[in-house]
């Protein structure tokens, strides 16, 4: 099959992560960030919600590879960015199935990031942090169990390690998504939460403010540098009057 040309289709917008991403969706939220980042781009991307409840960053791997051949088809300018959002499951303490070490967390970063730069030359990468935890949130909640098997301490392990990832900043950049919520001093972090771990309306809609500043401030990836798909309507009635 030949490359779909990247002048003849949508760009693609990945997002790759566990549930914060897939539960993202959700209408009841009020406020859902594909949504909102498939507005920004609006004629121009197609937003690829490829989150996996309940997975960590070794688990992401099979993940990775069938995004890879689902892809892999389009002409190099099709893919655009991918937003990889990574360490909500692997900062579980140890004595839980989902935890993996920073070390290896952090080769996992590394390796996904390598395999996307070497399979779409052309695509950006976008690393997001975990979120931070309200024990008082997940106390209230249906995830009080589970709760027990984090910390915050723990979370920010993997926040440090994915922060002090360095790579060209033309091609990757980072969003500090748990230290903008811990330090709103306004609001409890709880307030960003639907059960003290997974976002709400008002979380994500604080993700989604940070990703359209870093995209607005971003050569090639803002939504202003794009030409979108097919012409204004006043441009194509022009075709039917001649």
């Amino acid at each position: 099959m030949a490359p779909l040309s990247g002048t003849t289709v949508y760009k693609k917008v990945v997002l790759i992560g566990d549930s914060q991403f897939e539960l993202s969706w959700n209408p009841e939220l009020e406020f859902c960030f594909p949504a909102a980042l498939a507005n920004y781009y609006g004629r121009r991307a197609d937003i690829l919600n490829r989150g996996l409840s309940g997975y960590n960053s070794t688990w992401m791997r099979s993940q990775l590879d069938r995004i890879i051949l689902e892809l892999k088809h389009y002409d190099e300018d099709v893919v655009l960015l991918f937003i990889l959002w990574l360490g909500t499951n692997d900062s579980c303490l140890e004595s839980t199935e989902h935890h993996v070490p920073v070390p290896e967390f952090e080769e996992n970063v590394r390796t996904y990031v390598a395999e996307i730069k070497q399979n779409f030359t052309n695509a950006r990468i976008l690393l997001v942090s975990p979120a931070p935890i309200s024990k008082t949130g997940l106390a209230a909640s249906s995830m009080r169990t589970k709760g027990m098997d984090r910390t915050q301490a723990a979370t920010k392990e993997y926040v440090d390690a994915l922060l002090k990832y360095s790579d060209d900043e033309n091609v990757v950049r980072k969003i500090d998504l748990f230290g903008q919520l811990v330090d709103d001093a306004a609001l409890k972090i709880a307030k960003f939460t639907v059960d003290g771990l997974h976002l709400n309306g008002y979380g994500y809609r604080v993700l989604f403010d940070l990703v359209k500043c870093t995209l607005d401030n971003w050569d090639s990836v803002r939504a202003s540098d794009l030409e979108g798909v097919e012409p204004s309507w006043s441009e194509k009635s022009k075709e039917y009057r001649k």
